[in-house]
């Protein structure tokens, strides 16, 4: 197909240009209802082209004009058999692969390393997880990836399962042993889904790592703001093989996505993808070489260490994205978290912090000047006296009592934190960044979950899905009286 082209951009320049008087929604008309201080902060454009499905400008959810060619060039340039656009980034597309993929009862095995967006799609589902646990970095405090020994093991004990959902690679770049995992997942003939959120990229140097798409996955959902300069909240979910219904998918997206998409994300998403098909190569090498040049020279700077190649081991570690700088702090007697903090009043922001790592990311937008101001501040770093706390290994999933969509369908009280143990967990809790639920809806809780939440907690982590009173962590419970 022609990349030059990108249709729905296109068509939304030629309404605007026309200058229609508008009697429809947005109640801003075309930006003539903006209130000054929005005009301020955005200008007179931008909500020009906050559109509407106006005349000629196509309609998501049933696509069939210059939404569906956006769609069809991007389905295109990654190499699947269909491509759709989120606008309500790649939760929506994760809850739609477990949707299309699992009906109510069906198991659907995951990785214990699954974003909480995850356990969203299996309560609307209602199918029943099969959690299994992933592998545990203990130099650098970071969870990997599940192993292919370890999944297999977790297939041969459900073969009534119908899908597997597996996450890679995770935050942190670092990518399991994918072809093996999804080889593995078509063996026992179950859809093989694949949260790739990191990796919108990766078709775009050979440098990256290989994509879920290559490797033959059924279903790959990218977010595409995540590495790639679109919009937040884009994301793409690709359909790859035949297995997948895919008139399916879009009758799921249909339900759960906005029934009002935003163009200017579509548009996004559309200019981007001929962006990246043009002169992505060009836009990622410089990146890589900017990347590199932080790489080699953090690592110049005494008490810092880096997560880089050394690590792979053909295991939970096959392969590490070049753009992600993992950088581990304990050395110098910070915390990631307090390390976050300093780097912040010192103007500059990261993606995340763990107990001992910071972890940056180099985008095509990154210029060597700005990871010369970096260096600049991370050699004036005078060291702590006294120890940093190494990260716990992640706690293993305690028994699923009830599937997550009995357990929200029953009702509630809320318990503190330590009393709680042995109870069974009603609601998502989870530490953010990365998000990943240490409960989940209709887990028994462990003593290992309580000491994990509050360790994370402790040393400055934001635990999402609790509830938090003056110092005192409480937790929702189902309520055992019912």
């Amino acid at each position: 197909m022609n990349q030059n082209k990108a249709p729905l951009y296109e068509a939304i320049l030629r309404y605007v240009e026309k200058d229609m008087i508008s009697f429809h929604m947005p109640g801003h008309s075309n930006g003539r209802g903006v209130p000054r201080y929005l005009k301020k902060l955005f200008g007179n454009d931008l909500f020009k082209f906050d559109l509407t499905e106006v005349s000629g400008l196509d309609y998501l959810h049933y696509a069939k004009g210059v939404i569906k060619q956006a769609e069809e060039l991007a389905a295109d340039l990654y190499g699947v058999k269909n491509t759709f656009f989120l606008i309500n980034g790649t939760t929506a597309g994760v809850h739609a692969m477990i949707l299309a993929a699992c009906k109510e009862g069906d198991k659907i095995i995951v990785g214990r390393n699954s974003h909480r967006s995850v356990i969203g799609g299996i309560i609307e589902s209602g199918a029943n997880p099969v959690f299994v646990h992933p592998e545990f970095n203990n130099d650098f405090g970071i969870i990997t990836n599940l192993t292919p020994t370890v999944l297999e093991k977790a297939i041969q004990d459900n073969l009534d399962a119908k899908a597997v959902l597996i996450t890679t690679p995770n935050y942190y770049g670092i990518q399991g042993d994918l072809k093996k995992m999804i080889d593995i997942v078509h063996k026992y003939n179950m859809y093989a889904l694949v949260d790739e959120a990191h990796g919108a990229h990766f078709p775009f140097h050979p440098s990256f790592p290989s994509s879920a798409i290559e490797y033959g996955a059924d279903m790959v959902v990218q977010s595409a703001h995540k590495t790639l300069p679109t919009f937040t909240q884009t994301s793409l979910l690709h359909i790859v093989t035949d297995r997948v219904n895919t008139d399916m998918v879009e009758q799921v997206l249909a339900a759960i996505e906005s029934s009002s998409p935003s163009y200017i994300f579509m548009a996004s998403l559309d200019v981007v993808r001929r962006e990246m098909a043009i002169n992505g190569r060009k836009l990622w090498e410089k990146a890589i070489e900017v990347a590199d040049y932080a790489r080699e020279e953090i690592e110049k700077i005494d008490g810092f260490r880096i997560v880089d190649p050394s690590i792979i081991n053909g295991k939970d570690i096959y392969a590490i994205d070049p753009i992600k700088l993992a950088i581990n702090v304990e050395e110098i007697g910070f915390s990631g978290f307090e390390f976050e903090l300093f780097l912040n009043k010192h103007n500059i922001e990261i993606e995340l912090s763990d107990l001992q790592n910071v972890l940056l990311f180099v985008t095509i937008g990154t210029r060597k000047r700005d990871v010369k101001s970096l260096l600049k501040v991370l050699r004036s770093v005078k060291k702590k006296s006294g120890g940093v706390e190494k990260m716990t290994p992640f706690p293993v999933a305690g028994k699923q009592v009830y599937s997550p969509n009995d357990a929200f369908n029953l009702n509630y009280k809320i318990e503190l934190l330590d009393k709680a143990v042995n109870k069974v967990s009603w609601g998502v809790i989870a530490p953010y960044p990365p998000g990943i639920p240490v409960l989940a809806p209709g887990m028994e809780i462990s003593q290992e979950a309580i000491n994990f939440i509050h360790i994370m907690e402790d040393k400055g982590g934001m635990i999402q899905g609790a509830i938090m009173r003056d110092d005192t962590i409480y937790v929702r419970v189902v309520d055992d009286l019912q």
